[in-house]
């Protein structure tokens, strides 16, 4: 695993960016989620930086959850989700932003078990954000074990691959970002420490989805600076 960072690397973008640009306009427009900000936003650019050598298939599916989080605060995308997870919400009666998540959450949860379904549900009930993360591992469709999910070094990756998202908006002082960057790359070392008593078929999937989780911050700044005017 590289050393943390948060700068942006130019060269990992996925090479079909602007097609999944196109297919991203597509399906906003299916839900009427089309408007001039969401487009401007070109949150194909930072899927595309997340996941560059994903399959094209999973980096649209992340870059339309990314442009849907985005469509409403955060505490309504999260009340949505508990009503689509549990079925609650009528078809005829749901909003653009419901009908669009009904779309995206069986693409997503295809093919994971139920223990992370409830994992999901249990993040978008505290809104915590940590939804987010359990989208990574559908996109990279690895399943984080129960055991590694609630490792201290897991949570802390999460927690400071949070932070260090949210700063990439402001100008944190060098200090503090130093700070984060120190324990994101420890927590990243002892998650390789804990991975190498697993079986080998646990331990380059786990890696991969904790790589991806710890390049979002890099990824978004990269995706910051490229859409600003």
């Amino acid at each position: 695993m590289s050393e943390a960072r948060v700068s942006p690397d130019a060269q990992r973008v996925h090479p079909a960016v602007e097609a999944i640009g196109v297919a991203l306009d597509a399906w906003l427009d299916k839900f009427s989620l089309g408007d001039e900000r969401l487009r401007g936003a070109r949150f194909h650019v930072l899927a595309a930086r997340v996941l560059p050598d994903g399959a094209r298939v999973n980096v649209e599916l992340l870059a339309q959850w990314a442009a849907w989080l985005a469509a409403q605060p955060s505490a309504a995308a999260h009340a949505d989700l508990v009503s689509v997870i549990e079925g609650t919400v009528p078809a005829d009666e749901a909003a653009p932003t419901v009908l669009a998540l009904a779309d995206l959450w069986p693409r997503t949860a295809v093919g994971m078990s139920l223990s992370w379904r409830r994992r999901c549900l249990q993040h978008a009930h505290d809104g915590s954000g940590l939804v987010v993360y359990d989208i990574v591992e559908s996109v990279r469709r690895t399943e984080i074990p129960i055991g590694i999910a609630h490792s201290t070094a897991w949570k802390t990756i999460c927690g400071t691959v949070g932070e260090l998202t949210e700063w990439c908006a402001t100008d944190p002082p060098m200090e503090e970002l130093q700070h984060r960057l120190d324990q994101l790359a420890a927590a990243q070392l002892e998650l390789v420490r804990h991975l190498r008593s697993c079986h080998p078929a646990i331990y380059a999937p786990v890696l991969e989805v904790a790589e991806t989780i710890c390049a979002i911050p890099g990824a978004r700044l990269a995706w910051r600076q490229e859409i600003s005017p």
